[in-house]
């Protein structure tokens, strides 16, 4: 069976959980491993933990026999035995990391966001266009059991004809990450860009891209907008209304919920009421939806396919990722000018065609 060498830049808490689930995948082997702090890359993994538990197993020592240990990526990047480079490193090193990868012939799996500007996402399109290899953003929502179940029943017609949809995501201060970057919005953007980025991503993968956007915001503890709530309009009377941040109190739990209202039905999942979707229809009892799977073994797995197989991220594209930046741009532009924005034909074309240099 054909393996694709897999080179981790970054330990933390989503390095650590892709690496659980690349370690046991007989698709892929872990040739090298990266991060400035010597005690992670030599395996001591006692730290920080996440907002979810995606690590699988915490602490001890990790097995990384036959794996070489690097301290920079531009040392993981020239190793030979490494076929594709998963990006697990603040967002503000995305762009500049997926770019050296792609010119020296690797692919890249980089996790979400894609970068913190548009300008950025458009540099590594440009490299992964230049060198033939595969760029995807690990845009989890697409992959996650729930979301996905509830993507197909829509696309299925089960609730007929959708009206609106409500995503939620919030929580309290990340202060796990190494250096504390997720508080710092030079590095990682704030909530708007590190949290929110995942519903708007959804709600434009589920809905396409809205022909409005109006949002209040509050800065944070990162200097940026750390909670916002935004309405999406859609030319057709749809609508969106996204919710996201991290100023709940230490002590209130993570949370993420997603509602969709059809003429027919209410599709509803929230995280802190268990794995089950429920499907509310008139005259009809509830049905209780079993949504299985992983997300993160399941995006690894598409991206090994299109890698292994010479095949494009269709349902993953960067360029469909680099919308969702340019979004959480429009939203910050609407929540500090308090005016509606509204979204260009541009954009929203290449939301459809997605040529390479769309803005």
């Amino acid at each position: 069976m054909a393996k694709l060498r897999f080179g981790i830049c970054g330990l933390g808490c989503m390095g650590r959980g892709h690496f659980a689930r690349l370690y046991q995948n007989p698709r892929a082997q872990i040739t090298a491993v990266c991060d400035a702090n010597e005690a992670r890359r030599c395996g001591d993994w006692n730290d920080e933990l996440g907002n979810i538990d995606l690590v699988r197993t915490r602490g001890g020592r990790a097995p990384l026999g036959g794996m070489a240990q690097y301290g920079t990526p531009a040392e993981l990047i020239a190793d030979p035995n490494v076929d594709a480079v998963l990006i697990t490193l603040p967002t503000v090193f995305h762009a500049d990391v997926a770019v050296q990868a792609l010119e020296a012939g690797k692919h890249v799996l980089c996790e979400k966001p894609m970068a913190l500007r548009p300008a950025d996402c458009d540099r590594m399109i440009r490299a992964a266009e230049k060198a033939g290899r595969c760029l995807m953003v690990a845009q989890c929502l697409r992959f996650w059991p729930q979301y996905t179940l509830i993507k197909e029943l829509v696309d299925g017609g089960r609730l007929g004809r959708v009206r609106h949809v409500a995503l939620r995501r919030v929580g309290s201060p990340p202060t796990y990450s190494a250096g504390n970057w997720l508080l710092k919005a030079e590095q990682s953007g704030g909530a708007l860009l590190d949290l929110h980025v995942h519903d708007i991503d959804f709600a434009h993968y589920l809905l396409g891209v809205p022909a409005t956007i109006y949002a209040r915001g509050a800065v944070g503890l990162s200097g940026g907008i750390d909670h916002i709530v935004s309405l999406y309009s859609y030319e057709d009377g749809r609508f969106a209304v996204l919710e996201g941040g991290w100023w709940r109190a230490p002590t209130c739990p993570f949370d993420m919920e997603i509602m969709v209202q059809g003429e027919e039905g209410t599709l509803h999942w929230q995280s802190s009421a268990g794995p089950d979707v429920h499907l509310h229809r008139a005259g009809a009892a509830t049905e209780v939806l079993t949504a299985g799977g992983d997300a993160l073994a399941a995006e690894q797995e598409y991206f090994l396919d299109a890698v292994l197989n010479n095949r494009s991220v269709e349902r993953c594209s960067p360029q469909s990722t680099r919308t969702s930046v340019v979004l959480a741009w429009l939203e910050r532009r609407s929540a500090e000018s308090g005016i509606v924005v509204r979204v260009t034909d541009r954009l929203r074309a290449a939301w459809t065609e997605e040529p390479a240099n769309a803005s």
